[in-house]
């Protein structure tokens, strides 16, 4: 009899998908109320997808009346079963207070839960909360640390702060070509503010410019090979044991 749960429930769980790409489409075409009833039954079914889309709506008002409190109690269960989006929403909100209670241990806690699954925003913020001492000790070879782990994976805000920690000699030790390295990759994204920081930089570097650029170039196929490296990990099937 156990045994024959398991088809049912994965019937359940695949209507419930269905039902969400309904429900995502709705909402896309501002169908609130389409999008409020599948939402409603996929986080019944105890989607945390479902649970998660759901708590957006009651957090924003989007066709049902705004309601912080359930909105948090739907992000917390979709946060529990794993749900990366659910817990970077839960860091941010106890970091702001919003919603909640302010309390950045919570915050921490849920940030690097989604950290851990590869939210990189979480491990910026992190970064953030550790280098500005965000109701907890500075801690910069923390932050140096939360912002590498964005950064060798191409988030270009971590990319710049990670290069001004090398610039300034917070949490690393002072490496003016390493920062060049990091925050370039920035500017030439197009980042105003990183471009001012690079400009400074190549004044101070003066011969060894080139050498710098070649870190550059060093750190940007990195960044590519890492991002290969946790794709082949998210696709590969688990090892038997």
């Amino acid at each position: 009899m156990k045994h024959l749960l398991l088809p049912i429930l994965a019937a359940l769980t695949m209507n419930a998908r269905a039902g969400l790409e309904e429900g995502i489409s709705a909402y896309n075409k501002g169908d609130y109320d389409t999008a409020r009833k599948e939402f409603t039954a996929a986080a019944d079914a105890k989607d945390p997808m479902g649970m998660h889309l759901l708590a957006s709506l009651y957090y924003q008002g989007h066709g049902v009346e705004k309601d912080l409190v359930r909105a948090v109690a739907l992000f917390e269960a979709a946060a529990a079963k794993g749900y990366r989006a659910s817990q970077a929403n839960l860091g941010l909100m106890y970091q702001k207070g919003d919603g909640v209670k302010k309390d950045i241990t919570k915050a921490i806690s849920y940030y690097a839960a989604a950290g851990k699954q590869g939210d990189l925003q979480s491990a910026f913020n992190l970064g953030q909360i550790y280098r500005k001492g965000d109701g907890v000790e500075k801690d910069p070879a923390k932050a140096a640390a939360y912002y590498k782990f964005a950064a060798e994976r191409g988030d270009l805000t971590a990319m710049n702060e990670y290069g001004l920690l090398f610039a300034q000699g917070e949490g690393v030790g002072v490496d003016y070509v390493e920062a060049y390295g990091w925050i370039s990759l920035t500017a030439k994204a197009g980042n105003e503010q990183a471009a001012k920081n690079l400009a400074q930089l190549k004044q101070i570097l003066g011969g060894k410019l080139g050498q710098a650029d070649k870190r550059a170039a060093e750190i940007e196929a990195g960044i590519k090979r890492q991002l290969a490296k946790d794709a082949e990990k998210a696709t590969s099937p688990p090892k038997a044991k």
